[in-house]
């Protein structure tokens, strides 16, 4: 067989295989857990979710949680915190919330209290969009950083 229609075959397979279902409502479409070690004093999930108010947009959420029971303190470069970035099949960027935005130069922290959490949020209009995409939540903290991704279809 032609590798031209191979390739495309297996993609679509894979995508298909992986890619959970769309709803109208608030559960998470997609989610994704991360902790760096065992014993991680920071452990994070991304969801997306889709309101059911409105089918274009898609809901982001990285939620941050101090895994101990002391205080953690996130350290961040600047004002920018987070960062949410879509790419399509190919890995092209079709969006990225902190594109366009501006941020304070200083830097800043946050604690959580021991067990505490902590919730960064965005949503993308994701009209005219079709296909299968990768979103990439980025924890943006000096000490801390994290990034995770998770897979999904829009129909």
């Amino acid at each position: 067989m032609d590798n031209r229609l191979i390739l495309p075959l297996l993609c679509a397979a894979s995508v298909a295989f992986v890619a959970a279902p769309f709803s109208h409502n608030d559960r998470p479409i997609a989610t994704a857990r991360h902790s760096a070690e065992m014993a991680a004093p920071i452990v994070t999930t991304f969801d997306i979710t889709r309101p059911k108010d409105d089918a274009d947009k898609l809901r982001f959420t990285l939620n941050v949680r101090n895994n101990t029971s002391k205080m953690v303190e996130l350290r961040f470069p600047d004002g920018q915190t987070h960062d949410f970035v879509v790419k399509d099949f190919a890995g092209k960027e079709v969006w990225r919330w902190s594109q366009g935005r501006m941020f304070t130069s200083a830097m800043r922290s946050e604690t959580l209290k021991g067990k505490g959490e902590t919730a960064f949020e965005e949503s993308w209009d994701s009209k005219g969009q079709h296909g299968s995409f990768t979103a990439v939540a980025v924890l943006r903290s000096n000490n801390f950083p994290i990034e995770t991704s998770v897979q999904f279809v829009l129909p």
